[in-house]
């Protein structure tokens, strides 16, 4: 039976193999899997109670999207990146989620700009907690606000291109490093899209969320990468 604290954050639909890809993919967005982090199989098959051949699907998925680096038989390391890989991903989210920002922005309706608004005041208090376990609750909440402007642009081809792109770890790890001045300025951005959508104003929201991913972009190089798995 799989572990029911593990399903119940899931839908009952979920077959095995796939709540061991959200859940385990979830731990890594967050932050809670650190860069070179190794899962073994066995291991997470006895957590979640299953038998090994779903948990080395969920480690191949993972591995297709880029987050681990998965030999069979020995199990997954969570990713780290080079500072040319993580320029790379945020300029390849900026070009993404300004797109979805500016597709969102005119079909984007009060329950949408109310979850947007709930998830901001959620993480205002995070800016300033000094807690490893408030700094992944601020990396989750982060990725759910990004996640549903996605959402609501439409565009299944833009949320399938960036399933690819990992962006939350990187961010848990500059909320990590940079502290309140860094969360209370990314939060102060993630206000000023919603501002922008709320207006339905496409081309705003599309300059303020490529302002907002570019400024991250910025921060992150001025810590050091964690180098590829492996070095």
């Amino acid at each position: 039976m799989t572990d029911t604290s593990v399903r119940s954050n899931f839908p009952e639909t979920l077959t095995g193999g796939e709540l061991a890809y959200a859940e385990l993919r979830s731990r890594i967005m967050s932050g809670q899997y650190a860069p070179n982090t190794v899962l073994r199989a066995q291991a997470l098959a006895e957590e979640f109670g299953l038998s090994r051949t779903p948990l080395r699907e969920a480690l191949q998925r993972l591995a297709e999207t880029g987050l681990v680096h998965y030999e069979p038989n020995k199990g997954a390391t969570v990713i780290g990146y080079t500072a040319e890989q993580m320029a790379e991903t945020y300029f390849v989210r900026a070009a993404l989620e300004s797109r979805a920002a500016g597709l969102a922005a005119p079909r984007i309706v009060d329950a949408d700009i109310a979850l947007l608004t709930d998830r901001i005041e959620r993480m205002e208090p995070l800016t300033t907690a000094t807690e490893e376990a408030d700094t992944v609750e601020l990396g989750r909440l982060n990725s759910e606000f990004h996640a549903h402007i996605v959402d609501v642009s439409g565009s299944l081809q833009l949320k399938t291109l960036l399933r690819s792109v990992s962006q939350a770890p990187m961010m848990v790890r500059n909320f990590r490093t940079y502290g309140s001045t860094f969360r209370s300025r990314s939060n102060h951005h993630h206000r000023d899209i919603v501002t922008a959508l709320q207006t339905g104003d496409a081309l705003w929201a599309e300059v303020a969320m490529r302002s907002h991913i570019l400024a991250a972009r910025n921060a992150a190089m001025q810590v050091p990468a964690t180098p590829p798995s492996g070095d």
